[in-house]
């Protein structure tokens, strides 16, 4: 009998014990369902260290998920393995485990093993032990899309994804400074991967992204080490900022989680200056925000969404920036560096353009009708908010002009200043207009315009615009069409 014979039934009788201990567990203990569940899904992901040791073909290693990717979908049918499987059924999350499993080994078996390792364990240990743990102590919990998840459960999932990807390279390569830096970027990539996936789908994202972000930084020589460098000091950082501004009620949870992978990804692609150009826009549109919030209450409860700002709303304002600042790490070209600048000019002028805006003692024109209509409309504006978003587009001009020419030692004259601030004053214009024509209005049970669907638990009615077009995504385009011109220009 071949040894790797001999290693694929080692390997079948190990992931059968922990599935029977599962079975007792579930049957003669009074151990909930979530703690069985995770005990199997931890106890299988170290069917890889087994077979790793067992096993050098990798068509022999391929044969255990193939056959549990068959009876995991036979049991989630079924019933077989009840310790494995939801009362609700709400995921494949049990058959996508053994797909991703598959996946693995035919991507590492003979390329890097440990690598494979890596992607299996976070996801086994990191994923089951921060669902563990955040099932019991997460008090503090938030929701990103339909996924409900908790502070503590979080930072779990990245401690303990850090320390796999440690203790694997360390076993494999050897421990240094480097190794523990991309550690804790592998760690970063799978708890944001854990928090954002629905649907079980992180039981394939998890592992197989992890994997594959260990493979690509290990495989890379010295000249990536400064971006290992940078993405830690970004989090560092990030995570600094993205608490205190949660303890300041300016961010929700999500939200704060939000900030600190948009941070980390804008400090990664476009150093200090990105990051402080981001932190400018955040501090100043925050402080504008809790500016005479009182005088606001009335005006803003029509808004869809006010106040502490959520992680779809960070993205929002950001998320265009940070594809710009991608682009400049990729081709080194200052335009891109530019168009992140009128990003960020853009967003802020919408913020300061609604936040002063609103505190006009005249009611403001409407694009659509061009008649005066209450204050918060969507789609309305005046010359107090016209004003002060070009103002809000100039500070980051002019601060974006003064770093280039003393740090970057870039020439930027009064003519880039002007580009960036009517660049940005153009997007809140286009804001508007979206806010006008496209955005989805609603009207509420005293027949008042709202952005909300829904307002105490009861759905408002759509006025005009489309269903599915909200603040968030107006936002997105207007910012992104604020870039687009001065890109044109210069393409």
């Amino acid at each position: 009998m071949s040894s790797n014979l001999i290693g694929l039934i080692i390997s079948f009788i190990f992931v059968f014990m922990i599935l029977i201990l599962g079975e007792i567990l579930n049957r003669f203990t009074n151990a909930d369902e979530e703690f069985n569940r995770k005990f199997v899904h931890i106890g299988v992901s170290n069917w890889w260290i087994v077979a790793m040791f067992l096993i050098d073909n990798m068509y022999y290693a391929m044969i255990p998920p193939i056959i549990f990717i068959i009876l995991n979908y036979l049991s989630y049918k079924k019933g077989v393995f009840s310790s494995m499987e939801r009362e609700d059924k709400d995921s494949l999350g049990t058959v996508y485990y053994p797909i991703s499993l598959l996946i693995l080994v035919l991507l590492f078996w003979e390329r890097n093993i440990y690598i494979g390792a890596i992607g299996i364990l976070i996801m086994g240990y990191g994923d089951g032990l921060a669902a563990l743990i955040g099932v019991n102590y997460g008090l503090n919990q938030f929701h990103i899309g339909k996924n409900k998840k908790s502070i503590i459960g979080t930072l779990t999932m990245f401690a303990v994804s850090m320390m796999v990807s440690l203790i694997v390279l360390s076993f494999s390569i050897s421990f240094s400074i480097n190794i523990l830096m991309i550690s804790i970027i592998i760690a970063f990539i799978a708890t944001v991967l854990e928090l954002v996936t629905p649907y079980g789908l992180d039981n394939i994202t998890v592992p197989l992204i992890s994997a594959l972000v260990g493979y690509i930084l290990v495989s890379f020589d010295n000249s990536i080490i400064i971006y290992n460098y940078r993405f830690v000091v970004g989090l560092i950082f990030s995570g600094i900022i993205g608490i205190l501004a949660y303890k300041k009620k300016s961010l929700t949870k999500s939200g704060m989680i939000g900030a600190i992978v948009l941070g980390t990804g804008i400090y990664l692609t476009t150093g200090f200056y990105g990051a402080s150009t981001m932190i400018l826009f955040f501090i100043s549109s925050s402080v504008l925000s809790h500016y005479k919030k009182r005088d606001k209450k009335q005006v803003s409860d029509q808004f869809d969404k006010t106040g502490n700002r959520d992680m779809t709303q960070v993205f929002a304002n950001g998320g265009v920036g940070l594809i710009y600042g991608i682009l400049y790490l990729i081709f080194d070209s200052p335009i891109y560096l530019m168009l992140f600048t009128i990003a960020f000019a853009a967003a802020n002028a919408d913020t300061w353009s609604t936040e002063i805006g609103i505190l006009d003692k005249k009611w403001p024109f409407h694009l659509r009708s061009f008649k005066r209509v209450p204050k918060g409309t969507s789609g309305a504006v005046s010359p107090l908010g016209t004003i002060s978003g070009f103002l809000g587009a100039l500070l980051i001009a002019v601060y974006s002009s003064i770093y280039f020419n003393i740090v970057l030692e870039l020439d930027v004259n009064i003519l880039y200043v002007l580009i960036v601030s009517l660049s940005g004053l153009l997007g809140s214009v286009i804001d508007s207009m979206l806010g006008a024509f496209i955005q989805g209005i609603y009207m509420d049970e005293e027949r008042k315009e709202t952005e909300k669907k829904f307002i105490d638990g009861k759905e408002t009615i759509l006025k005009r615009g489309i269903k599915y077009i909200n603040n968030d995504i107006v936002n997105v385009v207007s910012i992104f069409l604020a870039t687009l011109i001065p890109l044109i220009m210069v393409l």
